[in-house]
């Protein structure tokens, strides 16, 4: 099955009204990928910065293309428009043993 593009529509009702939507969606050709960054003992892992990058075709070298930071649940996500390229992802997490505080009394 294709992906579908996301329709936004706007709706303005009035009391008493009744609205009826006949929506058709366009193909979305573009991919995504999408996960979950779990540290070893099987909580989330907030804040690890995910790396993107692609493989040159003609090299075999790793080209970066983006980068994210996991939520609080460990969740990212990066669109992908080539789809005929090799991606790969690396993740690095780091929590600092002796922290700075935060605020000073």
């Amino acid at each position: 099955m294709a992906a579908t593009k996301l329709s936004l529509n706007t709706l303005t009702l009035t009391p008493g009204t009744e609205a009826e939507l006949n929506i058709t969606l366009e193909e979305e050709l573009r991919s995504v990928v999408h996960g979950v960054v779990r540290l070893p003992d099987g909580s989330y892992a907030h804040n690890a910065a995910v790396k993107l990058f692609v493989q040159d075709p003609a090299t075999g070298n790793l080209v970066p293309m983006a980068f994210a930071f996991t939520d609080e649940f460990g969740q990212f996500l990066f669109g992908i428009e080539d789809t005929t390229l090799t991606y790969k992802v690396k993740v690095f997490h780091y929590v600092p043993e002796n922290p700075l505080p935060t605020s000073t009394p």
